[in-house]
């Protein structure tokens, strides 16, 4: 494979997807905590929360279809365009129906964008180094994740949270110019039926149903996790910025290692299943253990050690999507995926609205996907 193909291929889609990533969590990082100050209810916040992955649940399996059916590269660059529309649209209301609007605007954005650009890369992946190509994959993810809270934390103080939704809009538009330059796959004709016996098998079930449990403390970590650090740890937007950032790039150097590791279980031919159900279950406990942490530095600690976790299960996830599905089918198929942990993340963050406490949906979230582990072992999958 020649040089430039490589740089299409690997490297313009780890960028698109860092910055990306960066501009959708410097918004949804410090835009609750713009909320609650404009006098919105909890439940309304977990409610704008909820949508977004809403719109998302409801879109992310047509648009796999779709990818599938199309040349992804067009679908990534009409993600970014309707992603910024939404952006655009919070600039311009403060009423929580007008803001419900723009959100699910731009819900719909990044749902077509979490589709169509995953299945481009993982369409392009070939047979050899798979987990370490998925481990950078998620890695940029990650980085981003961190980036956006970190600058959005210096912004907010000085330029409110108008300047972090203008730092957002300005950062996505050299993801359009590389996206101009991204590979292209062509799409092909897929029946239905044939992503119904994909999904089907006992593994592909038992797969999905861990992933929910798993995913479902992300709509804790949407909803409430930086109210939780604002209102109960008591840290300012900088603060709140820097432990994001610190949390990410572990999790994002993590990530790299977990992909090795993810390959030399694949070359021995050793199942995922152990490397899957650990990083579950730290997770779990480090979701639990949340509810203790009163400073900023035993806040730290359980999020170092949920990295760990964390890290492990999403390029493991990543991985063993790429073992269940064929290539041709890999939209639709990840897009089965990508909406059942949208669907965890809405769930997550109707209960963290719904129960008392910042930290609760957490130890809910924690505690449901640790019980699972037993039951998932007795039915045996394959992966």
């Amino acid at each position: 494979m020649d040089e430039v193909s490589f740089f299409r291929r690997y490297v313009i889609p780890c960028l698109v997807q860092l910055m990306q990533s960066m501009c959708i969590w410097a918004v949804l990082t410090y835009v609750t905590i713009y909320w609650v100050n404009q006098g919105y209810s909890h439940f309304q916040v977990g409610v704008l929360v909820a949508v977004f992955p809403l719109v998302s649940l409801v879109l992310m399996i047509p648009f796999g279809i779709f990818v599938d059916r199309i040349a992804p590269k067009k679908l990534v660059i009409t993600s970014l365009f309707i992603f910024a529309a939404g952006l655009a649209g919070l600039l311009a209301v403060q009423d929580f129906w007008q803001t419900l609007g723009f959100v699910a605007l731009g819900g719909a954005g990044n749902a077509l964008f979490n589709n169509a650009l995953p299945a481009l890369y993982f369409k392009s992946l070939g047979d050899k180094i798979r987990g370490f190509k998925l481990g950078i994959f998620n890695a940029a993810l990650l980085i981003g994740y961190g980036l956006g809270p970190f600058f959005g934390g210096f912004i907010m103080p000085v330029y409110g949270m108008n300047g972090v939704i203008v730092f957002s809009m300005l950062g996505l538009v050299p993801s359009f110019v590389l996206c101009l330059f991204l590979n292209d796959v062509p799409g092909s004709m897929v029946r239905l039926s044939d992503y119904r016996t994909d999904l089907s098998s006992k593994s592909a079930i038992v797969f999905i149903i861990l992933v929910f449990l798993f995913s479902l403390h992300a709509g804790a970590e949407q909803s409430s996790f930086s109210l939780y650090l604002n209102k109960e740890v008591g840290l300012d937007d900088s603060m709140v910025g820097l432990l994001f950032f610190i949390h990410a790039d572990v999790m994002a150097i993590l990530a790299v290692f977990n992909g090795i590791i993810g390959d030399r279980f694949n070359a021995r031919g050793r199942g995922l299943a152990a490397l899957f159900y650990s990083g579950i279950i730290v997770s779990g406990i480090t979701n639990i253990s949340l509810f203790f942490a009163t400073s900023f530095g035993t806040v730290l600690a359980t999020r170092l050690s949920h990295a760990l976790g964390d890290s492990m299960v999403m390029v493991t996830r990543s991985l063993i999507t790429s073992n269940l599905f064929i290539s041709s089918r890999m939209g639709g198929n990840l897009g089965v995926v990508t909406t059942t942990v949208t669907l965890a993340t809405l769930v997550g963050a109707v209960i963290s609205g719904a129960v008392p406490g910042y930290a609760s949906g957490f130890v809910i979230a924690g505690a449901l996907a640790i019980l699972a582990i037993p039951l998932v072992i007795l039915t045996k999958p394959e992966f």
